[in-house]
């Protein structure tokens, strides 16, 4: 082990972890490490960059190209929408054709694009079948993904170990090579979801195939006790205001999915509809919640002046505390922390950058670099400043004088609904966003109240919300509720349907708000899918993740618009994109002109998969701007840049240490054990990095331990190349499986315990197999 091979196991020890975190994007990470090594003497600029131009790089977009090209004309579509016709609701036969015609598009389709083209049809299938989505979703995304390793274009670890033999002067894998093996991993990974995997799905709440997929979705995002309707009675100050104007929908927590006027029912309504009195607004919400909030209806508010800022009291102050690095309270919510019981103090505001918080403060995420300004008694202050997630920035009245623009007075009037209720009966905080700081009762301040303190007519309350939402509030007037209602949230003109977030989506990390997306998209979020859960509150403040899903509503024709976007996922056959179904005689010739030129060995598989990437677009199957949009750059990019770490590994000498380590261990029990601890080796990476820098990284090793041992390399290289693509463990260790994850209500879970069981098994199968097709020695 001399400097060199240390500082460069240094590197890539931190890209990995990098890759596995993700605290940075993964290209970024291989950018970066490319940069080091460049710098550090490891590569000269010339070949730091032969990534960009690597075969493997031209063979994988051209792919992309190809398999959109079969995803824009409508061949994808058309083998999904006969699905059930052929094979009915029997669910063995459909986990059967799901993951074979899954296998069969994947293996000459990106897999996460033959995974994305059948979930409309699964998610049509699964009630027409009575089968909740748990059950169909996960094998269609592991059929996708065994499906890849049954060709050289199936996956880009087959790509990459293909061309890094030809760059160390070997035979290259053909386009077939892998065929054998490939599909015996997929009759063995159908076979275990038939028995074993079966059994390990999750059961998951099954709905009759009379349903339709309205009333279906309606009950699995748990809509069916949410509708109430809300009448505006004559003499309302909503009357002749747009509903943006009005507010609505964020002060009172309510979603408008539609509005009955003169007998007229308009669904999807937009924000410039105007209300009229006698309108009966059809809501998604909690009517019990509503009712509670218009309790509020009749009180006083008004600006805090600085005069009337409440002196510092005896045993009371202020805290601004910093959240820390590293804080086990960053990624909770206020409320789910319970903060106020556990550390004894009120919470008015939240600084984050240049935003202050504070309407809704109970939901508020914390995260690192917040700064919280709160009031509590000075003994708990003291308690505070020893916390080691917080960094505590000043002690004092200061934070109450910061907020002085958000805080607000509210008197309780005599009569008033609130008067001889609890501040935390009041329900105050949860409904309507309020954070009593204090309370004036007749001469007495006081700062700090506990939740049990009891509210009087004649109080006034200093409260931390947004002023304009309360001017919004009190602005309603009266409404009538009614919580009997049976409204459908669809008609011919508006759709509601459930949408996934595509892998790699720019939305991801991003709320609703931040993407404006009712305003871009034209679509109300009616829910949020996350780990196996429904989320209805609060929808435009929580920041999107891979594997949700979302439930929208509004009208067909942005919902096909949606459906064109990169992004997201449409989970309906009826509302696809426009196909060119007329062109797809030319992909699919196209496709065979790619598979006859690769066969019969006229020109190498990068050249004859650009040559069928540029056909597509020169026939119409697709436009360029669609073919740049097909490509992931970003597994292009992260390739380029990881490529040159294995030159890296053989020049310093570190891949031969490497598999010494591997020969002195396995050597012994022979080369089957050789085979086992490399196939172990590149799982186990794949699982949270992507099989491409998996690939990358052992190959080095791999053709060190073939030349010590004195094997023939291709059994090895044909091992960690489809061990790498054998990543089912985790929602992250495959996009195919975090793009099924929110439609099919999974958990993390969920995957550990139907993937390790399959991944052993592929194990077993792959030391077993491999060497029949590949003989250790030549």
């Amino acid at each position: 082990m001399t400097f060199e091979i240390g500082f460069l196991f240094a590197v890539l020890a931190a890209m990995v972890y990098l890759f596995l975190t993700e605290k940075l994007p993964v290209d970024l990470t291989a950018f970066l490490g490319l940069v080091v090594l460049i710098f550090g003497g490891y590569l000269t600029p010339s070949e730091a960059f032969t990534g960009f131009s690597s075969s493997a790089v031209i063979t994988m977009l051209s792919v992309f190209i190809v398999g959109a090209a079969l995803l824009a004309t409508g061949v994808a579509d058309l083998i999904g929408a006969h699905i059930h016709k052929i094979v009915g609701s029997s669910e063995t036969r459909l986990i059967v054709v799901l993951m074979v015609v899954a296998g069969v598009l994947s293996a000459f389709m990106n897999n996460i694009a033959a995974t994305a083209v059948l979930m409309p049809a699964v998610a049509t299938i699964g009630p027409r079948a009575g089968l909740a989505p748990g059950r169909l979703f996960m094998p269609l995304a592991f059929g996708a993904i065994l499906g890849g390793t049954t060709t050289l274009v199936g996956t880009p670890p087959n790509i990459l170990a293909a061309q890094i033999l030809e760059e160390r002067g070997l035979e290259p894998f053909g386009l077939f090579d892998f065929t054998p093996l490939g599909l015996a991993i997929l009759a063995l990974g159908t076979v275990f979801m038939l028995t074993i995997g079966r059994r390990l799905l999750p059961a998951g709440e099954q709905h009759g195939p009379a349903m339709r997929a309205g009333d279906d979705l309606s009950q699995v995002y748990q809509l069916q006790d949410r509708r109430f309707t809300m009448r505006i009675p004559d003499g309302s100050p909503l009357h002749g205001r747009t509903l943006a104007e009005t507010r609505l929908g964020n002060t009172l927590g309510v979603k408008v999915v539609a509005i009955l006027h003169a007998g007229r029912k308009q669904m999807a309504a937009d924000g410039d509809t105007m209300l009229r009195s006698g309108d009966v607004l059809l809501v998604d919400g909690q009517a019990e919640d509503v009712g509670e909030m218009l309790r509020l209806q009749g009180v006083e508010v008004a600006a805090v002046a600085s005069s009337e800022l409440p002196a510092t009291q005896h045993g009371v102050g202020g805290i601004r505390m910093r959240i820390a690095t590293g804080s086990s309270l960053a990624g909770h919510g206020l409320r789910e922390l319970r903060f106020r019981d556990r550390f004894g103090v009120v919470v008015m505001g939240i600084h984050r950058g240049d935003e202050v918080l504070r309407d809704r403060l109970a939901d508020a995420v914390l995260e690192e670099g917040d700064v919280v300004l709160a009031l509590g008694r000075r003994d708990e202050l003291e308690e505070l400043s020893s916390e080691t997630d917080f960094e505590v920035e000043d002690v004092g009245v200061s934070a109450l004088h910061e907020l002085q623009d958000e805080l607000s007075w509210i008197r309780v009037p005599g009569g008033s609904q609130l008067a001889d209720t609890t501040i935390k009966d009041s329900r105050l905080g949860e409904l309507v966003g309020l954070t009593v700081v204090g309370v004036v009762r007749g001469d007495e301040t006081r700062l700090a109240v506990p939740a049990e303190e009891t509210i009087r007519a004649g109080d006034r309350l200093l409260v931390a919300a947004d002023p304009q939402r309360l001017v919004s509030f009190l602005e309603l007037g009266e409404v009538e509720l009614d919580e009997s209602v049976d409204e459908a949230f669809e008609s011919e003109e508006a759709g509601m349907v459930e949408v996934a977030m595509a892998p790699r989506s720019a939305a991801a990390g991003k709320t609703l708000i931040e993407l404006d997306f009712q305003k871009r998209f034209g679509l109300l979020a009616l829910a949020l899918w996350r780990e196996g859960r429904a989320v209805h509150g609060g929808l435009g403040r929580i920041a999107l993740r891979f594997g949700d899903a979302l439930l929208l509503q509004g009208p067909r024709e942005k919902i096909k618009k949606l459906a064109t976007e990169t992004d997201f996922v449409v989970l309906s056959q009826a509302d696809q994109a426009a196909r060119r179904t007329h062109k797809a005689p030319a992909a699919i010739g196209c496709l065979l002109l790619m598979i006859g030129i690769v066969a019969s060995g006229w020109q190498p598989i990068h050249v004859a998969a650009f040559a069928a990437a540029s056909l597509v677009v020169l026939f119409g199957a697709m436009t360029m701007q669609e073919a740049y949009r097909a490509i992931e750059w970003r597994a292009i990019f992260l390739v380029a840049a990881v490529l040159p770490a294995g030159l890296a590994m053989e020049r310093t000498g570190a891949a031969q240490l490497l598999a010494d380590s591997v020969t002195s261990v396995a050597g012994p029990y022979g080369p089957y054990a050789i085979l086992g601890a490399l196939i172990v080796l590149a799982s186990m990476l794949s699982q949270g990095l992507d099989g491409a820098p998996a690939v990358v990284l052992l190959a080095p090793v791999v053709l060190q331990a073939a030349e010590t041992l004195k094997l023939s390399p291709y059994p090895l290289m044909m091992g960690v190349s489809l061990a790498a693509s054998a990543a089912f463990m985790t929602p992250f260790s495959h996009k195919a499986n975090l793009l099924v994850m929110g439609a099919g209500g999974y958990r993390s879970s969920d995957y550990l315990r139907v993937g390790t069981p399959l991944t052993l098994m592929l194990f077993v199968l792959l030391i077993l197999l491999v060497p029949v097709f590949f003989p250790f020695y030549p």
